[in-house]
């Protein structure tokens, strides 16, 4: 608003100036051919500069000050000042007229309720906005003001305010991703609440702790593989003559461990690199069927065989859960896989005849295991899988073992 303020100041100058040499120059060119006389052109050049400039330095005051004075008084009251008044030198100036007008407008009476609202928000130090039934802005604190950086006045429209909404999301294009804004709707749907909060420390601070977390959690796997390697490879080049036995079995453990540590990243790269789910109808008791003979598990299937989902990311959850029955199981692993719909949902229900799970509360928690082998990315894994398709995933501790309940949502997926 200043720059076009600035601009608009500086063309009205050079049309000034204009003028002025427009009117100037030919009138002592006008002079001097009369007169001849250099001495005496000078001398009307000068005065009548001098009455020009006078002339014009006035009338650009006339101008521009009235309206200097006008967005001075709108600035001071957008702010929240109330002690303000403006001052008249010409009572039958256009301007005058306009001013009173906006100073009728400010210091219109208020209802009590909206005097309550001033006195409770006024100085709220987050940005707030008040709009009634037809999304007209009735209220707003300096920092909304301060923060859009935008002329507000009351009897603005939501969007005339540049917020966007969007069913209950709410946005607006100066309030960034560091920024939280919430729309609340009061009292019956009579008025709408906008607030926003900074969030920007908050993100900052997760992102770190979440670099954190990474660097310890890779620092630890590496440590755990690279260490026996290193320890292994130091052993056998102390050795004056390398023993082949000796040779094929260092390398066979660095290749263990060397596999081992590029299967974690491979599953934790996974976490990340899901696709969106494609649903389509496929014959979901032949997949498990299939995916259950491949990881050894004896399988119960009861209910609907058909399902609506992403075949290719519901097969890699299968053999997920499967892989976990396995390993917790050493003797006759078993699965009870009970499939059927729910008002809009179709619900997997997994039982197994392992002992359970040993820590419910973290156990779908990314890299959380009680397992002496593994890296706790499997249910994790599983459970974005059912997130991609809008559903819920439950785990549960029954008397036969441990229990997974599945929500897959039938209508618009990720």
């Amino acid at each position: 608003m200043s720059n076009i303020k600035v601009r608009y100041k500086t063309k009205t100058i050079s049309i000034l100036v204009a003028v002025f040499c427009a009117i100037i120059g030919p009138s002592t060119g006008w002079v001097y051919q009369l007169s001849q006389d250099i001495l005496l052109t000078t001398t009307v050049a000068i005065f009548l500069s001098y009455l020009l400039i006078i002339s014009l330095y006035k009338l650009f005051n006339s101008y521009f000050l009235p309206i200097t004075q006008l967005q001075a008084y709108i600035d001071a009251k957008q702010q929240g000042q109330s002690n303000l008044s403006l001052g008249y030198n010409d009572p039958n100036s256009p301007w005058t007229a306009l001013g009173i007008q906006i100073e009728t407008l400010f210091t219109k009476s208020t209802p009590p309720s909206t005097q309550l609202i001033d006195g409770l928000f006024q100085h709220w130090p987050h940005p707030i906005a008040l709009f009634n039934d037809q999304g007209k802005l009735t209220f707003f604190n300096h920092p909304m003001y301060r923060q859009l950086k935008t002329p507000l006045l009351r009897g603005m429209t939501i969007a005339e305010c540049g917020f966007t909404v969007n069913n209950k999301q709410c946005s607006h294009a100066k309030l960034n991703q560091d920024w939280q804004v919430q729309r609340i709707v009061l009292s019956d749907a009579k008025q709408i609440l906008i607030t926003a909060s900074y969030i920007g420390h908050q993100l900052q601070d997760a992102k770190r702790q979440s670099q954190a977390d990474l660097i310890r959690i890779l620092s630890h796997e590496l440590n755990n593989s690279l260490t026996p390697m290193a320890s292994m490879t130091d052993t056998l080049l102390s050795t004056e003559k390398l023993n082949e036995k000796q040779t094929r079995k260092v390398l066979t453990r660095i290749k263990s461990r060397s596999e081992s540590l590029l299967q974690f990243i491979k599953s934790y790269s996974e976490l990340s690199r899901l696709p969106s789910a494609k649903p389509q109808y496929f014959d979901l008791k032949n997949l498990a069927d299939l995916n259950a003979v491949e990881q050894s598990i004896q399988l119960s299937f009861a209910g609907e065989s058909q399902c609506f989902a992403d075949k290719l990311l519901i097969e890699q959850l299968l053999i997920n859960l499967f892989k976990n029955t396995f390993e917790a199981n050493n003797d006759q692993p078993h699965v009870t896989l009970n499939s059927f719909t729910q008002a809009n949902m179709h619900i997997l229900q997994l039982t197994d005849n392992g002992p359970g799970f040993a820590n419910l509360e973290y156990a779908i928690q990314p890299l959380y295991t009680t397992k002496k082998t593994g890296f706790g990315l499997g249910l994790a894994l599983c459970n974005d899988i059912v997130q991609k398709h809008n559903g819920q995933l439950y785990l549960a501790n029954t008397n036969q073992g441990a229990q997974i309940t599945i929500k897959l949502s039938q209508g618009a997926l990720k």
